[in-house]
């Protein structure tokens, strides 16, 4: 097992970050300051993705400060569990449920908080096993909506 981060972050928060938006960047310097911040392997893809073509090489120095945490067999098993404990928030029918599992497991699996603009996902349902912010990404202080 990796060492234990206090957050991990999702991946609207770093599309944010990396698009030179303050209320992320300002979100980010405070949780790093709070304690470890780190990513897992889903969210490094997504991020990669979701790359316009002139932004790909400008997010490597976020990478190499922030390292992505591998998916290992715990993870994934962790993530099975989760789609199906809580089939509304991860299931077959929201196309964003396994990746979102797969995210949701790494902070299990790291005892890490969970701090994401997706508050369609991660906070409709209570889901026990995980720690999560879920930031309105609308407010004009992301820092001052964390429940810490």
């Amino acid at each position: 097992m990796q060492a234990s981060s206090d957050f991990l972050i999702d991946t609207g928060v770093i599309i944010c970050y990396l698009r030179k938006n303050k209320r992320a960047a300002d979100l980010l310097d405070y949780l790093e300051e709070a304690g470890e911040i780190s990513v897992s392997a889903i969210t490094y893809m997504e991020i990669l993705i979701k790359c316009r073509p002139d932004e790909e090489e400008a997010t490597m120095p976020f990478f190499e400060r922030v390292p992505p945490l591998n998916v290992s067999r715990e993870v994934a098993q962790k993530a099975a569990s989760l789609i199906r404990k809580y089939p509304t928030a991860f299931g077959k029918d929201n196309p964003r449920g396994f990746p979102d599992a797969l995210i949701g497991a790494t902070a299990w699996q790291q005892r890490s908080t969970l701090v994401t603009l997706n508050t369609r996902h991660f906070a409709r349902v209570p889901i026990a096993e995980l720690t999560i912010q879920a930031i309105d990404q609308n407010a004009r202080n992301w820092v001052t909506t964390l429940k810490m």
